[in-house]
């Protein structure tokens, strides 16, 4: 399958290898640097939503961050490679199909009736042309990545509620779960292996760091079937972590924790990608 991709960005990635900055939609950060065979995402990191939508939503603040991902855009800043999402998935979700993104309706956002009245036709295209400048975006720095190394690594970081998988009935959700059921086991076995026994090495201060696989996700967001539907060379990790470093409800973050995880990523996934794909 053709990977989509933005030219210009392509070639300036062939000739620096790097790129710093935030997109022209407004919609992502990035810092990449492929002298590495990885990116790390935060796709729902972010909490803006475009001036011009507001007075159609319903959904609270409060709401909109409960759902959102908080800080694990700052999970990953120490690694070399990254884009992390600035707008809400309130507005769009990267991890849905492109049918799906925009929640016009409850279904698509945990019951929620995001949008008081619906946005014009106009504002709905104006939303996708942001969720396509991104996969164009991630696609051009794939298509440099697999020149350079033959394969890559996409981290997908993610983080998820403790109370709704109490609810569930799950009583000891894990720290971290990776989500394996659209991986392909037979070509990426070790390197899928590798990354949960890298995830139980990392230190958290006062918490024992619990690793699980397929317990409350199972890693069938769209960036994952998207991306490794494009070739077979990319894998992509849908990793979750818990919000232990957070009040989920409140809504304030605990720093120490949360450092920990920084620390603790950046150096799993630096030595994760080294032993995966040599470079």
């Amino acid at each position: 399958m053709n990977i989509p991709c933005d030219p210009g960005i392509v070639e300036q990635l062939r000739e620096t290898g790097q790129l710093k900055g935030v997109s022209p939609t407004g919609g992502y950060s990035y810092n990449i640097d492929l002298s590495v065979p990885y990116i790390a995402v935060a796709i729902h990191a972010g909490h803006n939503v475009r001036k011009e939508l507001l007075p159609f939503m319903q959904i609270s603040e409060a709401a909109r961050f409960f759902e959102e991902d908080p800080a694990t855009d700052t999970m990953i800043l120490n690694c070399k490679s990254s884009i992390c999402a600035l707008d809400s998935r309130a507005e769009y979700d990267l991890n849905r199909p492109e049918e799906l993104a925009i929640p016009l309706t409850p279904e698509r956002f945990w019951g929620v009736q995001v949008f008081a009245k619906q946005p014009t036709e106009k504002m709905n295209l104006d939303t996708m042309d942001k969720y396509n400048s991104f996969y164009r975006f991630i696609g051009s720095c794939i298509t440099v990545l697999l020149e350079r190394f033959g394969a890559c690594i996409i981290y997908d970081m993610h983080s998820y509620n403790i109370s709704r998988q109490l609810e569930k009935g799950i009583t000891n959700p894990p720290v971290f779960n990776l989500g394996t059921e659209l991986l392909d086991k037979k070509h990426w076995g070790k390197e899928i292996d590798g990354w949960l026994d890298s995830l139980s090495q990392i230190s958290i201060p006062g918490i024992t760091t619990t690793v699980a696989e397929n317990m409350v996700f199972k890693g069938k967001g769209e960036l994952c079937r998207k991306l490794s539907s494009w070739n077979d060379n990319i894998l992509v990790l849908p990793t979750e972590i818990s919000k232990i470093y957070m009040n989920e409800h409140a809504g304030n973050i605990y720093p120490e924790i949360t450092v920990a995880l920084k620390n603790g990523l950046g150096k799993t996934i630096s030595d994760h990608s080294l032993q995966s794909i040599k470079y």
